[in-house]
């Protein structure tokens, strides 16, 4: 198969402190829960513990001393709080309103979930103490005119070998645009990105829906930190990247560039999007070519890709930025790699790397 806040998005600013503790979901069976680190300030993690989870909590959100898990195995999403020194306790699991919730975002009074199973969105009202209502869920589509994609990207590179989540709808991502006005969701398997206005709860209104590149497979995407009307979509079967204006129509797709080197050939999958600190570039990941990508944001219209650095790992899932640190979860080489962004532009990877049985997604508080 990021999420992030929408002020997860936005620059840090100097009075912000930066989080204290980073908080990783793992894959069953190798992993066993989520493993909680104390982050020192030169990034260095200090092991805390593991809290027990064998339902494949595979992403993760945090919001004030709460961490809300996506229960991947479960089809629930766990609330867990943490106490003063990094601990998590379970405090609520409620079902999520689908099958296989592969990721979540926090937003709005809600907690916004997206199912890989059976394309199902949902959205979960958080109430004053961090608990979760009811759960409110739709379909990204809905009747017979829901046809996947074709199983090959019509833009993937030469030699690409890469084919999944063609064969029905998938839905993969969910999050409310930062000036509220707008509630987003990816279809890979329609190659579609939704776009419904944003209400208290479950849209009522149908989607904008906009057709991506055949086979593409859009997964993620992030907003522009200062002008939401920009939205870049990461497609993870044809690794590119497409910017999305968002009108009052409707969206509209700009641009489309790929996130892989020049000349690349064979099979890759891009799989997270990040904001840069500062907002002037974005991170993202490409699994088996196994980097990072960083891309300048000078002209939102026009995302222009910088460079490659290696994430010292296999199979980089997602990551999680924790002030001017970036932590990659590398699923298949179990292990976390840690890299300096006092230069946004120029990620360094810092030599340090920390075991995590399949590491899925990572928060920070």
């Amino acid at each position: 198969m990021l999420s992030l806040s929408a002020a997860a998005l936005m620059p840090a600013t100097a009075a912000t402190p930066p989080p204290r503790f980073l908080h990783v979901g793992t894959y069953a069976p190798l992993g066993q829960g989520l493993y909680s680190f104390a982050i020192a300030a030169d990034g260095g993690l200090k092991p805390l513990g593991l809290t027990a989870n064998a339902r494949s909590p595979s992403w993760l959100a945090a919001q004030g001393h709460h961490v809300y898990a996506a229960e991947e195995g479960a089809d629930h999403v766990a609330v867990y709080i943490q106490d003063a020194h990094g601990r998590l306790e379970l405090v609520q699991r409620q079902p999520s309103g689908g099958r296989g919730p592969v990721q979540l975002s926090l937003s709005n009074g809600h907690a916004w979930v997206a199912h890989y199973g059976d394309a199902r969105f949902a959205a979960l009202p958080l109430q004053a103490d961090g608990h979760l209502g009811e759960t409110e869920s739709w379909p990204s589509c809905a009747g017979p005119d829901c046809r996947p994609g074709p199983q090959q990207a019509a833009k993937a590179p030469p030699g690409s070998q890469a084919s999944s989540g063609h064969e029905a709808p998938h839905a993969h991502m969910i999050q409310a645009s930062p000036d509220g006005r707008w509630l987003l969701g990816t279809d890979l398997g329609r190659d579609r990105l939704l776009v419904w206005p944003l209400k208290s709860g479950a849209p009522k209104a149908a989607a904008f829906e906009l057709a991506l590149s055949p086979g593409s497979g859009p997964r993620h995407f992030a907003f522009h930190p200062t002008d939401a009307r920009w939205v870049y979509v990461l497609q993870e079967e044809s690794s590119t990247l497409s910017t999305v204006e968002l009108t009052a129509a409707g969206p509209r797709l700009i641009d489309e560039i790929s996130v892989l080197p020049a000349g690349f050939a064979g099979t890759s999958y891009a799989s997270d999007l990040l904001v840069a600190p500062g907002g002037r570039h974005l991170y993202a990941l490409n699994r088996l070519h196994d980097s990072l990508a960083v891309i300048a944001l000078a002209q939102p219209r026009r995302p222009r890709l910088l460079d490659h650095h290696w994430v010292h790992g296999s199979y980089p899932r997602s990551a999680c930025r924790a002030g001017r640190h970036l932590f990659v979860c590398n699923q298949r080489s179990d292990q976390l790699s840690h890299f300096d962004l006092g230069r946004p532009e120029q990620p360094r990877f810092t030599g340090r790397q920390t075991a995590v049985p399949s590491p899925a997604g990572a928060c920070s508080l």
